[in-house]
């Protein structure tokens, strides 16, 4: 056989045969450590689509720690807007019916002046 000087010393193939097998037994044992993380990675992906879908969509109000939601939240500012502003107009305001409220509140976010929500505020209150 043929050998072959280096500068580490002789080197023939006799000498590779067992880093060969240390090198394919070391593949070995590695192989189900990477099979065992792709069991792990798609655990956790599984884990992450449930809580992608619980969670609201754009179209879905969300609720905060109190129960409210976005829509009611900005309700009630515009209640303690009123109030803070135009006392007599919030005072019958919470004379309303609900429904009747809910409409003013929907003109209010329509964009209408406080002075249009202030009359239709008492023309609501006097209709009842």
């Amino acid at each position: 056989m043929a050998t072959q000087t280096t500068s580490f010393g002789n080197l023939d193939c006799a000498s590779l045969k067992y880093p060969a097998i240390l090198l394919t037994m070391l593949g070995l044992l590695v192989q189900p450590a990477v099979a065992q993380d792709d069991d792990y990675l798609s655990e956790i992906s599984a884990e992450a689509s449930k809580i992608d879908s619980k969670l609201p969509t754009q179209g879905e109000e969300k609720q905060d720690q109190d129960g409210l939601t976005d829509e009611n939240a900005a309700q009630i500012a515009f209640e303690e807007d009123l109030k803070s502003r135009y006392l007599g107009s919030y005072t019958f305001y919470k004379k309303l019916p609900r429904r009747a409220r809910e409409e003013v509140y929907e003109e209010y976010k329509g964009g209408a002046s406080i002075d249009e929500i202030r009359q239709k505020i008492m023309n609501r209150f006097l209709n009842q």
